[in-house]
């Protein structure tokens, strides 16, 4: 078992056992809750992959790692496991990104039987035709939901605009179309290929107590898979699939959207560096308390912003996303390419942002929530804990930084205007 320290604050515990499962716990008594999540390697952004029937490369349904993320709830003898938690007050749900599924439960009860329950249920998957039609109806009213929310448009035509042949141009909840082709059979192959233990883990954190946890983890049960996961490897060029675009929603004032691809491959730093980095420039030149925002305030350019450094851990490039609510998009634009080419930084303002992210990652360490939350986006994100953030921030220096401005190329992006239909 290895010992880490999460900012020389929270010992980590991790262990990998026989079947391949990687734990990591981190006790502190000292708080009032737990909070267990059971992760997965699998998310929206995998639909080809060779089928564990067929044996055969094979291209599955957008949406099935959220619409298996649903089914995993339905359980053989009808209970539901949200009424399971409920009655001892534990809250419980689940979520599903482009690179993961998560399924957790938080609460200040029967630590053992819900930590039993909650790898019981994922482990135990029911699917019939009968339910998964009855799922159908429930995720299309989901996906029909967000389709009448103008800024859940916007994302979807900006990311189908952005990639070429990634699957990360369909969004996690699917399309309307493959929502309805997918099949009791396909979810299995799903379930057989990704959800085994050596590409899943077990995050604990909080109130419990190390030994109850591995007494319960150890005597459970784990799917045992022969076969190798096999996934197509996208090859996703720089170039954006549509340079510009024209979307009508049900708005009152426009909106605009932009993706940059970012080639990372002429960084030589660590994801982790190239992330803090990037989110340093964003933060001084695009933030709240920026010259950018009180400029473009103050010549209303803009009612609302915000920006998205998008982390794709095993592509040669990362996309920077733009989205802003503005009566005059064409200015708002223009400024914005003008502050991106224009960018400079100072030595003084580094300094000052750095102390406010050391503070906040140390107040972080106050909370179980946090504390599980770092571990799993660390582990989607680098495939690795990263123990000394704090550490990383601190030597962050002006040299690197003006070294990543250098090497940054705005010229691959996509830009969509949104505008009222008429009548909004």
């Amino acid at each position: 078992m290895k010992k880490l320290q999460l900012n020389n604050s929270i010992t980590v515990y991790q262990k990998k056992l026989s079947n391949g499962l990687t734990v990591y716990l981190a006790p502190d008594n000292e708080r009032h809750k737990y909070l267990a999540i059971y992760g997965v390697h699998f998310g929206g952004s995998t639909l080809e992959f060779v089928s564990p029937t067929t044996k055969k490369m094979t291209r599955y349904p957008s949406g099935i790692a959220h619409f298996l993320e649903h089914k995993i709830f339905e359980q053989e003898n009808g209970e539901d496991p949200f009424a399971f938690f409920a009655k001892s007050g534990t809250d419980a749900n689940a979520a599903t990104s482009f690179d993961s599924t998560r399924y957790y439960c938080s609460g200040t009860k029967n630590f053992k039987e819900n930590l039993s329950y909650l790898i019981d249920f994922v482990n135990q998957p029911y699917f019939t035709d009968e339910n998964v039609e009855k799922e159908k109806g429930i995720i299309l009213e989901e996906y029909r939901m967000y389709k009448d929310i103008p800024d859940f448009q916007m994302e979807e035509v900006l990311h189908q605009n952005l990639y070429q042949e990634d699957f990360r141009r369909f969004d996690v909840l699917g399309c309307e179309e493959d929502i309805k082709k997918i099949t009791k059979e396909q979810l299995y192959d799903c379930y057989n290929t990704f959800y085994r233990p050596e590409n899943m883990f077990l995050i604990i954190t909080g109130n419990f107590n190390e030994t109850d946890a591995f007494d319960v983890i150890e005597k459970k049960k784990f799917p045992e898979r022969d076969e190798k996961i096999k996934k197509k490897e996208c090859k996703e060029p720089l170039k954006v699939r549509v340079e510009e675009d024209l979307l009508k929603a049900n708005i009152m004032i426009p909106k605009i959207a932009i993706g940059f691809k970012i080639d990372k491959r002429k960084i030589s730093l660590s994801n982790m560096e190239l992330n803090l980095y990037m989110n340093m420039i964003l933060t001084l030149t695009f933030g709240s308390t920026s010259t950018f925002q009180q400029t473009a305030r103050e010549k209303q350019l803009l009612t609302q912003m915000n920006y998205e450094w998008e982390n794709e851990y095993d592509k040669n490039f990362r996309t920077l996303l733009f989205y802003a609510e503005t009566t005059k998009p064409d200015y708002l634009l223009s400024y914005i390419f003008e502050t991106l080419n224009t960018i400079e930084i100072q030595v003084e303002q580094m300094e000052r942002q750095k102390k406010v992210w050391i503070s906040s990652e140390v107040r972080m360490m106050d909370y179980v929530g946090n504390v599980g939350e770092i571990i799993f986006s660390d582990l989607i994100d680098y495939h690795e804990i990263s123990t000394n953030r704090i550490e990383i921030i601190r030597s962050m220096n002006k040299r690197c930084l003006d070294q990543v401005l250098k090497s940054m190329d705005f010229s691959n992006r996509t830009i969509l205007k949104v505008i009222p239909k008429e009548g909004s």
